[in-house]
């Protein structure tokens, strides 16, 4: 039985949606952070395209002020 049936949420420690026990991945969760399994810190959620942008963009940043800057 779905514990959040109205609010779309799922249950974080499902063990289908983590990978290796380390990365949270849940195409139908809109959450781009997710509370970690151990509930100490957050993840991304890597099934949001918008979590890598979060990852790569402040990469591809420092990355371009170097080279050009």
């Amino acid at each position: 039985m779905d514990p959040h049936p109205a609010s779309g949420i799922s249950d974080l420690d499902d063990d289908q949606y983590w990978k290796g026990g380390l990365l949270y991945f849940n195409k139908n969760d809109p959450s781009i952070f997710v509370e970690k399994r151990f509930r100490i810190g957050w993840t991304l959620n890597f099934a949001n395209p918008i979590g890598y942008i979060v990852l790569f963009g402040p990469i591809i940043i420092i990355l371009l002020i170097s080279f050009f800057g």
